[in-house]
Order: structure tokens, then sequence, then C-alpha cells
């Protein structure tokens, strides 16, 4: 790509006549062939790829109409991210990640506790903890608190539940986009 650095080039970009003009960051600009279009097929790998940035990118424009959501996907522009809206495109394209499920102080009684450490690009909204029998049949099921830290939450057992043995704990996080991260051990 070649620079032109006459009056008739300078603030010129776009296309023109095959040509591409563009605006560099030092004030330059640079001239070049236009690109071709392509006469390869994507593959559905890159056609649903293409379709989950484009929701990503909606929802971003979703979240700047609704100025609560905007303030909020604002606390978490910094050096990296230059805007609200990259925050919110960055948070629909990221799930939320299960870093350690302790449900050692579990014995199956009323009051004991399971912890779940979770952490999401911008933020947790639910972790929920699913307590089944070797059966399928439902033990309990709740959300689990946040602690102070913000990224450990407390789920405390409701019920009773006698027979441990080859049970099934799943947990369910999830953030405001929707994304959810599921991880089931056994008993």
């Amino acid at each position: 790509m070649a620079k032109a650095t006459n009056a008739l080039t300078q603030g010129l970009s776009g296309k023109v006549s095959g040509l591409v003009f563009r605006r560099n960051a030092n004030g330059t600009v640079s001239v070049g062939d236009a690109p071709r279009p392509s006469s390869k097929v994507p593959t559905e790998e890159a056609t649903a790829q293409r379709q989950r940035f484009q929701q990503a990118a909606f929802y971003g424009r979703a979240m700047q109409q609704d100025p609560a959501l905007k303030a909020a996907y604002e606390t978490g522009v910094d050096g990296t991210t230059t805007s609200s809206y990259v925050v919110a495109v960055a948070d629909y394209l990221s799930a939320p990640s299960i870093r350690h499920v302790d449900f050692t102080a579990y014995y199956g009684k009323a009051g004991d506790v399971i912890l779940v450490q979770a952490t999401d690009n911008f933020a947790v909204t639910e972790v929920r903890v699913r307590i089944q029998n070797p059966d399928g049949s439902l033990v309990e099921e709740g959300p689990a608190q946040p602690e102070p830290d913000g990224y450990t939450f407390r789920f405390t057992a409701k019920v009773n539940n006698t027979a441990l043995d080859g049970d099934k704990i799943t947990v369910i996080v999830a953030d405001r986009p929707g994304n959810r991260t599921v991880q089931e051990a056994k008993l």
C-alpha cells in the first residue's frame, strides 16, 4: 500500500475507482487496490461465528439504549476497552467461568454449604445449584448468594438428603447477556 502525502489526498478516505484511501493515525493517507470479493464459500463455522458476532453487535447497541445498563457497562471501560458498547459486545461473546466448586462441607443436612467460585469478563448475575438423586429426582435447587469478594457464591442447603451416594450436583452460572456455563459433579 502506497502513502499519498499531497494536497489532493489530504483528508480523503474511502473507495474511488477501484482504489481505497485509508487515513492513518499519524495523519497520512495510504492508497491501495480495493479488495475483491472472495469466491470461497464460508464454512458453517465461519457463518455461525459471523451470526454470533452480529448478535453481539445487536446486544451492544441495545445496551446503549438503556441508560442504566449503559452506565453499568461504562464501569468496565479501561485502557483496553474504549466504550460501553465494546464492553457489552465482549460480555455477550464471553461466557462465565466456573473456577472451583467446593462441596466438602455438604453432608446432606439442611444448613450445609456448597461454595462456588465463578468469574465473568464483566459480571456474574446468577449462580444456581441443583442437587439430584441417582435416579434423577430433584432433592433441591436454588440460588447461591454472593460473598463480599465478588467471585465466591454460597449455597446453603435447605433440605435434608439422607442418601448421598451417587447424587449429582449441578452448578449453573449466568451473566447479563444470558450466557450459561454448567458443571456437574457426582458425590
